[in-house]
């Protein structure tokens, strides 16, 4: 496959992702949040998930967003949710090379099917791999133009309106457009994909949010 809803893997070196956003049309998924507890030597500690839950072709909108922040002329974009609720959008950004980080820019994006799929898709390569480039990141931000709001204990408010936010390196970018890809393209199970800290079974980069994917049927 080298092509999806008009856009050209070979040519994403050119695709605005501004611009990519305003032709895609917002999302129409639902993002849901809860914390959970790992222990560890040090006692238990609270990790934050966020879930998404959207039909395939969401999913592959998410993808091509990705790809576009990684790759194209932007390297940042804000797609807006459209189902009303708390989460108005998903804030995306991925890094640039620079003169204090320097590493390869790619040009294009080759994708071939995969069939088959792990709930932790990653897992066990993620242990040993450089997880700073190589895996996503993920947060809660405000919506732009209002203030955070936090509740008593320093944790953000969600019953207020916020983002979701993606970070990482291209690598991780194309790494996790691929996963969505396979994800939305498959009936095979299983039912939802997990990305979890070092705790669990690691799927995200450091100081990250845990995050789940879960495909809809319309």
């Amino acid at each position: 496959m080298n092509k999806l809803m008009g856009v050209n893997f070979k040519k994403l070196a050119l695709i605005d992702a501004n611009k990519l956003v305003d032709s895609l049309g917002n999302l129409s998924c639902t993002i849901q949040f809860e914390y959970h507890s790992y222990a560890s030597a040090k006692g238990e500690y609270e990790v934050a998930r966020i879930c998404i839950s959207s039909s395939a072709e969401d999913i592959q909108r998410l993808a091509l967003v990705l790809l576009a922040c990684a790759i194209g002329t932007q390297c940042e974009t804000y797609l807006p949710i459209g189902t009303g609720g708390s989460t108005k959008g998903i804030k995306i950004g991925s890094a640039r090379p620079s003169e204090y980080d320097s590493f390869h820019q790619p040009k294009s994006f080759t994708y071939t099917p995969k069939r088959e799929l792990k709930r932790y898709p990653w897992y066990p390569w993620s242990l040993t791999c450089d997880y700073w480039i190589e895996l996503p990141r993920f947060d809660l931000d405000e919506v732009p133009g209002e203030s955070l709001h936090l509740l008593w204990d320093g944790r953000q408010d969600l019953r207020k309106p916020h983002t979701a936010c993606i970070y990482g390196y291209p690598k991780a970018f194309m790494r996790l457009a691929r996963l969505l890809l396979d994800y939305a393209n498959t009936d095979i199970p299983p039912e939802q994909i997990d990305l979890e800290v070092d705790g669990g079974f690691r799927g995200v980069g450091a100081a990250s949010c845990e995050i789940r994917f879960t495909k809809t049927i319309n």
